[in-house]
């Protein structure tokens, strides 16, 4: 009741200094700002927050607030006094490192309005964090006693090795026992420690890359053997294990509650199934992790979670870095509908699992940097929203999660993500974190970057959605059947429209992985793929999975690792992908009829090709065009390859050459024109053979792909 009283007394201070002219008024760098058709506006009332200021503050520029909580219970007093000004509120962060221990939890009511909006904006002048980590002090690591360090198993790193009592650090949250992750499901992340902002790594055998022994199950037990001699080193240690038990697209983590150290029969026996359980043999690649004995690596630490001690084995001089452990479980800010609401040039950093999620419209978050996270920077259910200008990095699972829009009525979810800097992702959680992931229907995913990823970079798990003039290179590094921009699998994602984005150096042949560039799998219908750029791509450079009324034209090509267009036959007769187009029970035949009103007007008119599914559900030879399993009305061609060693562009099944049309398209084993193809520059000089040679070819602007074009 004091709290509540003292807000507001506060905001009715801030009111009559606001009133009296002794608020520092909106103005350049501290308060101004834009309307949503972006004009300058000023808004109704400013809030100032400093780390040096009070929660009973004024709010003042003189008296400021101290936390990012206390400005949203000042806020929430004065419009319970007063209402949403005209013009709505801003929240002005002096620079500082803002410290959350629990989530910052909005609600509809701190909603601001069309024209009235409510910002949460950094001040220039250094940078604004909010921090969901505890900052630990270089002085409080101490060199590890001998009864620890006795038992690491490499006698030099022992001297290495430091410890900090974390409680002593200020840490509040030491319990992980509910850590356990497979495949999309995270029941809870792992805390993590940083160095100036560098994801440090829980001591982990072996030391880099993945180990590859079986796992095998009996009939009763699923387990990985082990020597003797490990087995003697890790008894008693709570043993973790990330890997692909099954599938390289199908990461599994499992906490110490998921594994046994069974010492005498030298095996980690498992007291659970992944997503896939193992029968017989399963070749696996995996590594285990936060095992004390093997704390011997520059960089790497073990906590014991019982005792609340941190061990590391630091990489060079502590004294100067800047030392960071996550702390708060759960997303910093959770947005429960709220709607107008913006967030500007704050830096979101050190939580367990991600800085905003929840449900929101309207939303704007501009010029922000998101990382050192153990989850996903922004998973959100979002109705109108622009998501501009981020730095997302260093994270352990993804970059953006986002749903919106109907695909029942077509109703587009009008959220633009665009010019966002991706890189570094799922350095924890390997599989299924992308850069961008979305679910829904009609975004727009334009100007992006995005490189630095063991999986995928966009999913467009919906339709009606334009992704344009992204550059994506570096990623696909640890998956084999997946595709730099992949989506697939359902009837009702059509529509969609991806163009003119640039696919560099996807995949890594070295470790025998070949994933594509651009993948739509298993009988998705209704895309266009059109004047995109492929280059090195360590698999298909497209992949056309079966499906209906695709089109892959005038795009290039150059440097395929395997055929650079494949279109196949999957879903016809035997073909494996056939059993989801099994009517009624197929799961593309559950989802069409499950989410679709197919007989509306609305969907028989934008989106026929639904109805003419249902109307030939009885078909079942891939004579016929209209069967739902056979490849027919894709078009293939104006496409280019430019590959010294390959004669062919495009791998097709027998019945894709009935039912569909792959024509025109051109292969050429030297240079056909490109500016400075060596010096990364793939656009076609205005002389290029190919506008001759295909007089259908559109020039493709290699100039607005990319950040800031």
């Amino acid at each position: 009741m004091k709290k509540t009283v003292s807000a507001i007394l506060a905001a009715t201070v801030l009111l009559a200094a606001f009133l009296a002219g002794s608020c520092s008024g909106p103005g350049p760098g501290d308060g101004s700002g834009k309307n949503e058709d972006g004009q300058e506006t000023k808004a109704g009332l400013t809030l100032y927050v400093s780390e040096t200021g009070s929660d009973e503050g004024a709010g003042t520029a003189d008296d400021p607030l101290a936390t990012p909580k206390g400005a949203l219970e000042a806020m929430r007093a004065y419009r319970a006094e007063n209402g949403l000004p005209e013009g709505g509120i801003e929240v002005l962060f002096e620079p500082g490192a803002y410290r959350f221990t629990e989530r910052l939890l909005f609600n509809g009511g701190d909603s601001g309005e069309e024209g009235s909006r409510i910002v949460f904006r950094a001040l220039e002048g250094g940078e604004v964090i909010f921090d969901g980590g505890i900052s630990i002090d270089p002085s409080l690591f101490l060199p590890a006693p001998d009864e620890v360090t006795a038992k690491i198993a490499d006698e030099s790193a022992r001297g290495h090795v430091l410890a900090a009592d974390l409680r002593a650090a200020g840490c509040f949250d030491l319990d992980d026992s509910t850590e356990y992750t497979i495949g999309r499901k995270c029941y809870s992340y792992r805390q993590e420690l940083y160095a100036d902002s560098e994801r440090q790594t829980a001591a982990r055998w072996p030391n880099g890359g993945y180990d590859t022994a079986s796992l095998f199950n009996d009939g009763e037990t699923t387990y990985l053997p082990i020597t003797a001699e490990q087995a003697e080193k890790w008894a008693g240690e709570r043993i973790r294990y990330y890997g692909y038990p099954v599938y390289d697209w199908d990461g599994v983590n499992f906490g110490d509650s998921a594994l046994r150290i069974d010492a005498e029969g030298s095996r980690i026996v498992f007291l659970r199934d992944g997503n896939y359980p193992i029968e017989g043999i399963s070749s696996s690649t995996h590594y285990l992790y936060n095992l004390l004995p093997e704390l011997d690596s520059p960089g790497e630490y073990y906590w014991d979670t019982e005792a609340g001690m941190l061990y590391w084995y630091p990489d060079g001089d502590i004294n100067e870095k800047k030392i960071s452990f996550s702390q708060v479980a759960e997303d910093l800010i959770y947005l429960g509908n709220t709607n107008y609401l913006s967030f500007e040039g704050i830096t979101f950093e050190n939580g367990r699992s991600g800085a905003i999620g929840g449900e929101a419209s309207h939303l704007k978050i501009e010029g922000c940097t998101f990382r050192d996270f153990g989850g996903c920077a922004l998973k959100l259910e979002l109705s109108g929203a622009l998501i501009s200008g981020c730095s997302i990095y260093n994270m352990g699972g993804a970059g953006l999660k986002l749903s919106g829009g109907k695909e029942k009525d077509l109703t587009a979810s009008n959220v633009v993500i665009t010019g966002n800097l991706i890189h570094d992702l799922a350095q924890t959680y390997t599989t299924s974190n992308l850069g961008i992931d979305i679910l829904g229907y009609g975004f727009t995913v334009s100007h992006n970057e995005i490189f630095s990823c063991p999986d995928s970079a966009i999913a467009f798990n919906a339709g009606g959605s334009v992704v344009e003039y992204n550059r994506i290179h570096e990623v696909c590094r640890e998956t084999g059947d997946a595709g730099a921009m992949y989506t697939g699998r359902t009837w009702t994602w059509n529509g969609n429209v991806i163009r003119y984005n640039l696919l560099e150096n996807i995949g890594d042949a070295e470790r025998g992985n070949r994933p594509n560039g651009m993948y739509l799998d298993d009988n998705l219908s209704g895309q266009t793929v059109y004047g995109n750029i492929f280059i090195n791509v360590a698999g298909h450079s497209i992949l056309v999975g079966g499906g209906k009324y695709n089109r892959v034209m005038n795009n290039v090509i150059a440097d395929p690792g395997s055929t650079a267009v494949m279109f196949d036959e999957r879903s016809v007769g035997t073909g494996f992908a056939h059993e989801h187009i099994v009517y009624p029970g197929g799961s593309m035949w559950t989802e069409l009829t499950n989410k679709v009103d197919y007989l509306s007007d609305m969907q028989r008119f934008a989106v026929p090709e639904n109805l003419l599914l249902l109307e030939n559900t009885g078909l079942s030879s891939s004579l016929l065009p209209d069967d739902p399993g056979t490849p027919a009305y894709t078009v293939v061609r104006d496409n280019i390859l430019y590959c010294a060693y390959r004669s062919d562009i495009v791998w097709n099944d027998e019945t894709v050459y009935l039912h569909s049309v792959c024509a025109s398209n051109l292969v050429y084993d030297s240079d056909p024109g490109f500016t400075d193809f060596e010096g990364g520059d793939y656009s076609l000089r205005e002389d290029s053979r190919v506008y001759r040679d295909l007089p259908g070819f559109v020039r493709i602007d290699f100039s607005r792909i990319g950040i800031g074009q």
